[in-house]
């Protein structure tokens, strides 16, 4: 038996990186998933995947910041597999890489569109079908940048803040009823945009971290499937750092300078 036997499990922004990596993980320990994705291709790409290992899954085409589609998200879902016992805010955009000052009010509201108000308007609409059936898992995607400052970053930053309080005041709200709510926080990950950055530009990010490298996706898909899982059964409000430690420590000059190096030895480059 999986992990996630008989679950039913919403992913939003599963159509890549650690989007997928979290909706094939949930499907090999049993899960019904269903796929959401503003990317029509991309959501069906990974219900491919997953029915072509033997899982069972769905795809949505939703943009999480529309009630509307979110509403409809958690209709089909119940329409089809008549439960929803997991969901994970994973969907997100990024920041406009501005100072405050320089930050356009448009971009600062799309970013808090995506980032905030479409984890509370999925999660909204599948709290009644999980107190109704007895409870649920509500697993939020923040980030380092969630718990730290970051230079240039103060709109990414403020929404992914935003997310951890969002997640208790719910874990708060609905605990009565059997629903838990929590938190991972990763650092960078080694997904198709990572790749496409010169390893020069990251080096310096990787060596903050205590192993001079960046998350595989499916290390972060894991510590969201335990969140989600009844393994954590007791655990509600948490905020998870799945972060190498970067938050946890300050890199002495030595440390910066011989963590970039390894990375870049990784990555094939080179360090003066």
């Amino acid at each position: 038996m999986g992990r996630l036997q008989g679950k039913v499990a919403i992913v939003t922004g599963a159509g890549q990186g650690l989007g997928r990596s979290t909706a094939l993980r949930f499907a090999s320990e049993g899960a019904k998933v269903v796929v959401a994705d503003m990317n029509r291709e991309t959501a069906h790409d990974t219900v491919n995947a997953i029915i072509s290992s033997g899982g069972e899954a769905m795809a949505v085409v939703v943009d999480v910041s529309i009630a509307q589609d979110a509403e409809k998200m958690a209709a089909d879902t119940l329409a089809e597999f008549g439960r929803i016992d997991i969901l994970v805010n994973n969907a997100a955009t990024f920041g406009s890489g501005r100072r405050i000052a320089e930050i356009e009010e448009e971009d600062w509201d799309r970013v808090m569109r995506v980032n905030l108000k479409g984890p509370f308007l999925c999660s909204k609409f599948v709290i009644p079908p999980m107190l109704r059936q007895g409870g649920g898992s509500v697993v939020f995607v923040s980030s380092m940048s969630g718990v730290v400052a970051n230079e240039m970053q103060a709109d990414y930053n403020t929404s992914k803040h935003g997310l951890i309080g969002l997640a208790r005041c719910l874990a708060q709200d609905c605990g009565e009823g059997g629903i838990r709510a929590n938190v991972v926080c990763p650092t960078g990950m080694n997904t198709p945009m990572m790749a496409r950055t010169p390893a020069e530009n990251v080096a310096s990010y990787a060596a903050m971290t205590m192993f001079s490298r960046f998350a595989e996706p499916e290390e972060v898909a894991n510590a969201i499937l335990f969140l989600a899982s009844d393994e954590a059964s007791y655990i509600t409000a948490a905020v998870l750092m799945v972060d190498g430690g970067a938050t946890a420590i300050q890199p002495s000059d030595r440390q910066l300078r011989e963590g970039a190096a390894r990375y870049l030895r990784r990555a094939g480059g080179n360090w003066a």
